[in-house]
């Protein structure tokens, strides 16, 4: 029996074409919660971001993995957060700060980004969703995420030397570095925890490279039509596009919204 699904955002609950979630998918969603199941968003997205795109308001899920699982709320309670090394920080800020680097840094309540340039345009356009404002100081206690905009080589520049982060890509040329210990898998076994969830009893929607780790810790992982050829191996479904309704294809499937 499913009792808790994680849905990510884009690629998945919404896409480029259609940054909000479609009236199909909100009457499948209302269907679930009617049946008592928990839904939560699972995201590298920031809140503010949810606030931009109004999903919040759309539907009012029971908790939010967000920052790819660094900063995790049920309700009104945080139940898991996890920030990047300090020492990481000042030796990636360092190197970007040098070279110019466009990057983006994303604390509890805000974000920000040292510069602006053609990449970050065709990167936050692909995502639906206005460019943070510009900020040379960086809080080196209170980073979750770090977003820098480079090609693979600038990448490998930036997180030389670092111990503690690891990094998946949302776009041609953008990553998000989160702690090692951290990322998508980390929040749900801390959803499990509080609510004695086993994998058998989570599903999730996914699309892309940052949601490997979460799939791999439910006994349902669904995949995206146009999601990455690597996370489409884990699923157990593969359901339609983002533009086409997928997760209630998905839900379908396993019979658990109406036909």
């Amino acid at each position: 029996m499913i009792k808790a699904i994680f849905f990510d955002i884009d690629g998945t609950l919404i896409s480029s074409s259609r940054p909000y979630i479609s009236e199909a998918v909100i009457s499948g969603l209302n269907e679930l919660k009617n049946k008592g199941i928990k839904l939560f968003i699972a995201s590298g997205r920031h809140s503010l971001e949810l606030e931009e795109l109004k999903l919040n308001k759309q539907f009012e899920f029971d908790g939010y993995l967000l920052l790819n699982g660094g900063y995790c709320t049920v309700g009104d309670k945080v139940i898991y957060e996890n920030k990047i090394n300090q020492d990481d920080i000042c030796l990636m800020y360092e190197k970007i700060k040098e070279k110019g680097y466009p990057t983006l840094f994303i604390e509890k309540d805000k974000m920000y980004i040292n510069r602006v340039d053609q990449r970050v345009r065709d990167a936050q356009a692909s995502i639906s969703t206005m460019i943070p404002p510009i900020s040379q100081e960086v809080n080196v206690n209170q980073i979750y995420q770090v977003d820098p905009f480079v090609n693979q080589q600038e990448l490998q520049d930036i997180v030389d030397g670092t111990k503690h982060i690891k990094v998946t890509k949302w776009h041609d040329y953008a990553y998000d570095i989160v702690p090692i210990d951290g990322g998508k898998g980390a929040a749900i076994e801390a959803i499990m925890h509080y609510y004695g969830f086993k994998k058998e009893e989570l599903m999730a929607f996914g699309d892309g490279h940052n949601d490997i780790e979460m799939m791999e810790k439910v006994g349902y992982p669904v995949v995206m039509e146009n999601g990455d050829k690597i996370l489409k191996q884990l699923a157990t479904y593969i359901c339609k596009d983002s533009d086409h309704d997928g997760i209630i294809d998905g839900l379908r499937h396993f019979e658990l919204v109406s036909k």
